[in-house]
């Protein structure tokens, strides 16, 4: 990809990208390095002929879950122990990013959209090129998988 896409990627999605990383870091300052690190890894590799904003979030979704994956490592040498077990979190981002984690690619992505992003199913099946029936049942799937880490966080 050259600069020129480069910066017409950034012009009309970097807005998106940056809500995206926002979300699931919680932290602006978190989120701003991570859409540039997201503009860095798609300027390696081809635009797709279709669907770029998804495109473009997965890679977001990839560099959030990394930063959080570091931060953890960070955290967890910070206290002296390595090799401790990340208890699962009640709050609701840390299960989400968990069930994130745990599904499918496509369960993920329509996951994010849905939850995160707020798309409806109709606007998911649009932009994914799924059938709207696809759509509920991997987001049907997903709640489920979401409930159940949640009943066993504890939350009600």
């Amino acid at each position: 990809m050259n600069d020129a896409s480069l910066a017409a990627l950034y012009e009309q999605y970097g807005h998106l990208i940056f809500l995206r990383c926002q979300r699931l870091l919680a932290h602006p300052a978190d989120a701003e390095d991570a859409m540039h690190d997201v503009f860095v890894r798609a300027h390696r590799s081809p635009i797709p002929e279709r669907s770029t904003l998804i495109w473009l979030y997965r890679i977001a979704t990839n560099c959030c879950f990394d930063r959080l994956r570091n931060r953890r490592m960070v955290e967890r040498k910070r206290l002296g122990d390595e090799e401790a077990h990340v208890d699962a979190d009640p709050d609701r981002r840390a299960l989400l990013t968990m069930v994130l984690r745990q599904v499918d690619e496509v369960t993920c992505e329509m996951g994010l959209l849905h939850h995160v992003d707020g798309l409806t199913q109709d606007e998911i099946a649009h932009e994914c090129g799924y059938s709207r029936r696809t759509v509920g049942k991997k987001l049907e799937a997903f709640d489920v998988e979401f409930k159940a880490r949640w009943q066993e966080a504890g939350g009600r």
